[in-house]
């Protein structure tokens, strides 16, 4: 009966990456990788084996996957409103942005861009180097006060190989790939910085939530716009009750409030004015039409085309509020009666006692004489002291309470018609 050899521990000879890389290995071979400090198992089939997870390596395994990953490019420049001077960082080439991580995804910083080495110096000039690094307490990091770097799930790499963080600062200038990544969990900062390990003020915030939390865009409410905002923020206006959009483009950075088109011709226009059944609809040419909509009874249509208001189906037009003509008032036909040539009539249909009234003189001009039926004409009554107090001209006609006599003013007196 054979039994598996108990042993006190087992030494396997680490061995470099390259060479294990290039190694087929045997079924079964297991070796020591000392670059990525974990082991390489091998099936005899697959070059370089299959490298055991472990927590020193686990980020680099999620890179190598595709998932969860957003990749940066960084270069470094200048303030395009020169409003700050210096080095700043442009986050695929946008100017120091604002940015927004999401719990669970892998964040890369690719620093391969020349200026990361020498900016503002030529490449091939006077080295200048930018590397990028993460604080949790101060944007300018180790370069503010009592600032420090965040190195949590940070993993630092020049030339596709993880390197300490002095190592990535020492041979930065060396190196054609240049990267820094972090994986951001549960327990990293709701705020980090990105900043510069050579200069201060080239970085910015960066704001970490749960997925789905709306971390690439906020609204403020206030009655003032708020300050340091990031691109496609919403601010409601407490006072105007309007909304704004933060933009940030090549020329400006600015609030402004959002437009739709307006059209440069009214067509199929349909207006409720409050009564059932009743619409304004336009033809497309300037017309506009109250129509039945199917809701209710007709009203006829109602047509205003140019300075005209008419009906084409002879219904009439009531105005139900007091109406104030500010100008003349012109009767071309019979307001009341169809198709006649002359001035008709002005008719009150409801009770009470209808006055044409004026604050001056009212004056009735007709060619062929003003004609009054239907009823008496009565003359304005006055006693004969209220009578003398009047400024009369020749042709006045009253009628004297006190005489009981009907009078004209002529020559320069009254005088009693009988």
């Amino acid at each position: 009966m054979s039994s598996a050899p108990i042993v006190d521990r087992i030494r396997i000879i680490p061995r470099p990456d390259d060479f294990l890389d290039r190694n087929f290995g045997n079924s079964g071979e297991v070796f020591f990788d000392k670059d990525s400090q974990t082991l390489r198992l091998y099936d005899g089939d697959t070059q370089g084996g299959h490298i055991a997870i472990t927590n020193s390596n686990i980020q680099n395994n999620l890179v190598d996957s595709g998932v969860a990953i957003v990749e940066y490019t960084v270069t470094v420049g200048t303030d395009p409103d020169e409003v700050e001077s210096g080095n700043k960082y442009f986050i695929n080439g946008e100017y120091k942005p604002k940015l927004n991580f999401v719990i669970g995804y892998t964040y890369i910083f690719n620093q391969n861009d020349q200026t990361n080495e020498y900016f503002p110096n030529p490449e091939g000039g006077a080295n200048n180097q930018h590397p990028l690094n993460f604080s949790s307490d101060n944007i300018n990091g180790e370069l503010g006060t009592d600032g420090t770097a965040y190195t949590t799930n940070v993993v630092y790499k020049l030339n596709n190989e993880v390197v300490t963080r002095q190592r990535y600062y020492d041979r930065f200038a060396g190196a054609t790939q240049r990267s820094v990544q972090i994986t951001v969990v549960s327990a990293t900062p709701t705020t980090l910085y990105y900043w510069c390990t050579s200069h201060t003020d080239m970085g910015n915030e960066i704001t970490t939530a749960q997925p789905g939390t709306g971390s690439g865009g906020s609204i403020s409410v206030s009655s003032t716009p708020p300050e340091d905002s990031e691109n496609g923020a919403l601010w409601f206006n407490s006072e105007t009750g309007k909304i704004y959009v933060y933009i940030q483009d090549d020329d400006s950075i600015q609030w402004v409030q959002p437009t739709y088109p307006i059209p440069t011709a009214l067509t199929d226009l349909g207006i409720a004015d409050g009564t059932i059944g009743q619409v304004l609809t336009t033809d497309g040419a300037g017309n506009f039409t109250f129509e039945d909509s199917g809701g209710g009874g007709s009203v006829g249509n109602f047509t205003l085309d140019a300075s005209i208001i008419t009906t084409d189906d002879s219904s009439g037009i009531s105005i139900v509020p007091a109406t104030t003509f500010n100008s003349d008032v012109t009767v071309e036909n019979d307001l009341n009666v169809s198709n006649t040539a002359y001035a008709g009539n002005f008719v009150a249909t409801n009770t009470g006692s209808p006055e044409l009234d004026s604050a001056t003189t009212l004056t009735l001009t007709a060619p062929d004489g003003v004609i009054v039926s239907g009823g008496p004409f009565r003359l304005p009554s006055f006693t004969t002291t209220q009578k003398d107090a009047l400024v009369a001209v020749n042709g006045d006609m009253v009628y004297d309470t006190t005489l009981n006599k009907a009078q004209v003013y002529e020559n320069g007196s009254w005088t009693s018609l009988v």
